[in-house]
């Protein structure tokens, strides 16, 4: 019984993390470079790479509008998630789902990237593949 209470605890504090991360995604739109010094903050506190961090400020910030290369910038940030993270990641957290997935999203962008003109759909969907990477990682590390 002491399990089952103590797991329901981790479900709900889980839920609200994710939910905190849904209204922080949802909000990084609206993100000013100030708002996102003190997220920088916050991260290192956390003890996430420098590496990390930038990579966070290039994906709200990129230096050109290039959907591509924010979702590039995303899997980087997940590969660097999964090197500086991985023996705090919990036991069940999927590294080997996660590689695939970064693998098939950078052949996608490698294949974009060549074609004369880029099909929007297919852009739109790699970002969000990479976005739902992006956030299962980062959630995962969190926790």
């Amino acid at each position: 019984m002491a399990s089952t209470k103590k797991s329901n605890k981790q479900a709900k504090a889980g839920g609200k993390l994710s939910i905190f991360i849904d209204v922080v995604t949802m909000l990084s739109q609206f993100i000013t470079p100030e708002m996102l010094g003190h997220t920088a903050e916050w991260l290192k506190e956390q003890k996430f790479s420098d590496k990390f961090v930038d990579l966070v400020r290039k994906i709200h910030f990129p230096e050109d509008k290039d959907p591509l290369d924010v979702v590039g910038y995303q899997c980087d940030a997940v590969e660097e998630l999964i090197e500086t993270k991985s023996a705090d990641l919990s036991d069940n957290a999927p590294i080997g789902q996660w590689r695939g997935e970064l693998g098939r999203i950078r052949r996608g962008v490698e294949l974009l990237g060549k074609a004369p003109v880029k099909d929007r759909k297919k852009v739109k969907a790699l970002e969000m593949r990479a976005k739902r990477l992006f956030d299962s990682a980062f959630t995962a590390a969190v926790n």
